[in-house]
């Protein structure tokens, strides 16, 4: 039996990082039973190395669910977990298991404030307002990469990163597809000072993290990744989170 994999049988449990505040459909808890998308995917995979799971939520920030992994104190992070370039340096990425496409809420109001008589695709490529993001995620790495001129501002959850741009304090949030048209889905009149733009170009690939030295569990990760029937898309997500 290969290390990583011996280590974890013998330990008896996996211990699976995920973050504290919930994120449905992807994780949620309730009544002390945590349910979705990513909890499913981390169970089929201790199921597959013969031990039940045990999740911990100790980390204080969405990168230290995966610095977790990083120093050793979990087995793998999970918890819609986008890859970024300062991630690799210290865990190993599995084969995606869901892709969101990039987009933002963008504030009516400031948005033709900075457009002028320009189209949008000109707009939102030479982009130089503000762009909330949520602190410590993949967010921030990808809105410095595709908004170099914009500024960027961390925002510490995402309801209040909604609430700054609705009172165009920013002038767009950016995150995936599936919360920003979820925002305007659950509160329809928002749509009176906000809209959505999404990026055909760009993607957030989900995947599970392992570490560095776990190459057979990492395997089987994708293995487990490779044959599920009940394959996640937006589409699924959005049904689950209504």
């Amino acid at each position: 039996m290969a290390p990583d994999i011996a280590r974890i049988v013998a330990r008896g449990e996996l211990v699976v990082a995920m973050f504290k505040a919930d994120s449905p459909p992807f994780y949620t808890e309730k009544n002390g039973v945590l349910s979705g998308i990513d909890v499913d995917l981390a169970r089929s995979i201790g199921k597959e190395l013969g031990v039940p799971v045990r999740f911990d939520r100790s980390g204080a920030s969405i990168d230290g669910v995966v610095e977790l992994v990083g120093v050793g104190q979990a087995d793998i992070a999970i918890g819609r977990l986008g890859r970024t370039l300062r991630r690799s340096q210290m865990v190993l990425f599995s084969t995606p298991y869901m892709l969101l496409g990039h987009a933002m809420l963008i504030n009516r109001v400031r948005f033709a404030e900075m457009a002028g008589e320009r189209p949008l695709k000109q707009v939102m490529r030479d982009f130089k307002g503000q762009i909330g993001v949520i602190a410590h995620t993949s967010w921030e790495e990808y809105a410095r990469r595709h908004f170099p001129q914009a500024t960027v501002k961390p925002y510490p959850t995402w309801p209040a990163l909604v609430d700054a741009v609705s009172r165009g304090e920013v002038a767009g949030a950016y995150r995936d597809e599936l919360e920003v048209r979820a925002v305007l889905e659950r509160d329809p009149r928002l749509a009176l000072t906000l809209r959505t733009v999404t990026f055909s170009d760009a993607q957030s690939v989900l995947s599970v993290m392992v570490g560095v030295r776990d190459t057979t569990l990492l395997s089987l990760v994708n293995e487990v990744i490779g044959t599920r029937a009940d394959k996640p898309s937006v589409a699924s997500a959005l049904k689950l989170a209504r």
